[in-house]
């Protein structure tokens, strides 16, 4: 019964990433970015545009955010079958739920710069409308630490049969490095390294992604051979 719940669980990823993206792209429309260096008046026009778009687009966002979660307690039943990673897994578990705040946190202000955008003076929204981008995208530490703890369980597996493959280790290396640039948006207002940027904003969230999907995958593949041959166990005759 717990691998089925598990199996469940694990869907909670790819959940997170269709409601998150699918709000910030094509309800709020917060995707592609406003730029660092936009005037506040340029910040009041994209917030009076479309107010109870990115009202809405925040609140599915931040329910979307919530479901990281059941998919990192997911993946640290997985991980805890390893000889030796229950403190990573719970690394990463602790890791991810502090990143499901840490997404929360930015998408609050976004909904505190909505709600009375017309009812202060501009430069405040815009201070908002970059604290919310600032905030968002810097909350890359959390992750980080989850990607290191993930890939250092698989890969001291040096059992015959890993309980996760470890090609999938080395993906989280590759994420965890290729993330770093989205932490140091704060040094740039333009260019690929801005949360407008190529580097800075779109390679650490495809690989955010890509990873995500990854994972969850391998995650369910391993889960669903575990419910087959429980199933298979149950089937056979009793010794007399």
């Amino acid at each position: 019964m717990e691998a089925k719940v598990q199996r469940v669980l694990i869907w909670a990823g790819p959940a997170m990433i269709v409601l998150w993206l699918g709000a910030f792209l094509f309800i709020a429309g917060f995707i592609p970015p406003s730029a660092p260096k936009a005037s506040a008046a340029d910040i009041v026009a994209l917030y009076k545009g479309r107010t109870n778009a990115i009202k809405l687009g925040m609140v599915i966002s931040m329910a979307g955010s919530a479901l990281l979660v059941p998919w990192a307690v997911a993946i640290s039943g997985q991980l805890k079958r390893i000889k030796g990673a229950k403190a990573l897994a719970d690394t990463q578990m602790v890791s991810c739920a502090l990143l499901s705040l840490e997404f929360i946190t930015p998408i609050g202000i976004w909904m505190a710069a909505s709600y009375r955008y017309d009812d202060r003076t501009a430069d405040v929204t815009r201070a908002l409308h970059d604290v919310g981008w600032i905030l968002f995208m810097t909350v890359i530490w959390s992750v980080w630490v989850q990607l290191i703890a993930i890939a250092a369980a698989i890969l001291i597996d040096r059992s015959g049969e890993p309980v996760l493959p470890h090609w999938l280790g080395y993906l989280s290396l590759w994420v965890a490095l290729l993330i770093i640039p989205a932490g140091l948006v704060l040094f740039f207002k333009q260019g690929p390294f801005a949360w407008t940027g190529l580097v800075g904003l779109y390679i650490p969230l495809t690989g955010f992604v890509v990873w995500v999907l990854s994972l969850t995958i391998t995650i369910h593949r391993n889960l669903s051979r575990e419910i087959a041959a429980t199933a298979w166990t149950a089937l056979e005759p009793a010794p007399h």
